[in-house]
């Protein structure tokens, strides 16, 4: 019998075999179905690194395409703009939408400023195809949003990586949105998804109206039954299984972090010598160490690469407590006032790195942070070693 294929699925922005512990987001995403006032009709979902945040936008995508509707995905990052990206994007729709249906293609865009977001139309020919121009962006959102509601479908509008965006973009896309979507209610949905560090570029800025009023789920670690059941449920799909014991194991290590669930399913999978007969705790043993230093790997070193040195000693300074770490503390080690390390505190919170415990407690937000940072601080020469000392 030929060995299943692993079932996990490590990469960011993968949807994994089974979505578990999102159930009231996605329940609240269906309200826009059916409901042009449901109050998810902007939604923004917000979460640290590898909490899976893509995937659940992939989630709202599928469910839409499941009822028929339209959907435009862009990511606060793109080289072009993001609303140049969402223009076109949209034009095309339309564009094909009115082609199928035998309607003459109206005006395109021949200019486009975004500072003001002004345009200059001309007249479309009957050769021009959806990349010959944009149309302008306002105007074409909303001919496509009428056309979709005379046929009782709609159009999901997705922003991934929102944190990366301009905040003039933002400003613009929510004018807009607002003005084509909400005022008039057409069935034009936005979901867009950030990292907590959106909080202190944009929700205090010129752009938070908007984002203060999009619908907001925070997503977290999951619970550790539903990082059991994100566990065994595709196990059993690919017509293996796994011991209870293993099962506690990858799930408590896990910590119900979504990224690292997948990690250690494919790693404890790829360590089994046959998952038919059963996953076993020794499986599990062996594949945590692989999956742990991966996780951070992925996940922390983007992060530790952009902090300064004295984020890094203020991190470093938290390893002498073995569980959480009194700002106290860290300063008498560090020989740092209150109101410097408060300032180190906010950035590292702010960063997904640490978490508030208590009244003048913090502690990192998982123990693969812990593993990470002790690795990089042997590794840069921070903390001697035995052998290097």
């Amino acid at each position: 019998m030929a060995r299943p294929l692993n079932p996990f699925s490590p990469s960011f922005g993968v949807s994994p075999p089974l979505l578990a512990g999102r159930r009231a987001a996605l329940s609240g995403f269906e309200t826009v179905f059916g409901n042009v006032r449901s109050p998810n009709y902007a939604t923004l979902v917000w979460g640290l690194r590898g909490t899976g945040k893509t995937v659940l936008l992939n989630a709202f995508e599928d469910r839409a395409a499941a009822q028929g509707w339209l959907t435009v995905s862009s990511a606060g990052a793109m080289p072009s703009g993001l609303i140049e990206d969402i223009a076109r994007k949209t034009t095309r729709l339309l564009h094909n939408f009115e082609t199928e249906h035998g309607r003459r293609p109206g005006r395109v865009v021949s200019g486009f400023s975004f500072g003001a977001l002004s345009v200059q139309t001309e007249a479309a020919s009957e050769a021009d195809g959806p990349g010959a121009a944009l149309r302008d962006f306002e105007s074409v959102l909303a001919g496509l949003g009428d056309l979709l509601a005379e046929r009782g479908t709609g159009l999901l509008i997705t922003i991934d990586e929102l944190h990366a965006a301009e905040v003039s973009e933002i400003r613009q896309f929510g004018g807009i949105f607002q003005l084509v979507s909400r005022r008039p209610e057409r069935p034009i949905a936005f979901a867009g998804a950030a990292l907590p560090e959106l909080e202190d570029r944009l929700m205090t800025g010129a752009a938070a109206t908007f984002l203060q009023r999009c619908n907001r789920h925070e997503i977290g670690n999951l619970a550790i039954s539903d990082a059991e059941v994100a566990l065994r449920s595709p196990i059993e799909t690919a017509g293996a299984q796994i011991g209870d014991e293993a099962l506690q194991l990858a799930a408590e290590v896990s910590g119900g972090q979504p990224y690292l669930i997948q990690l250690i399913g494919a790693d404890m999978w790829d360590e089994c010598a046959d998952p038919v007969a059963g996953i076993a705790a020794d499986d599990v043993e062996r594949a945590l160490a692989g999956s742990v230093r991966k996780f951070g790997d992925h996940v922390y070193a983007p992060l530790w690469r952009r902090l300064s040195d004295l984020d890094k000693r203020f991190l470093i300074a938290m390893l002498e407590d073995p569980g959480s770490a009194s700002i106290a503390d860290i300063g008498r080690r560090w020989r740092h006032d209150n109101r410097s390390l408060s300032r180190y505190r906010q950035r590292l919170l702010s960063a997904g790195l640490v978490t508030s415990v208590g009244r003048g407690r913090i502690a990192f937000v998982h123990a693969a942070v812990r593993s990470y940072v002790a690795r990089q601080a042997i590794a840069e020469g921070w903390i001697e070693t035995e052998e290097s000392g």
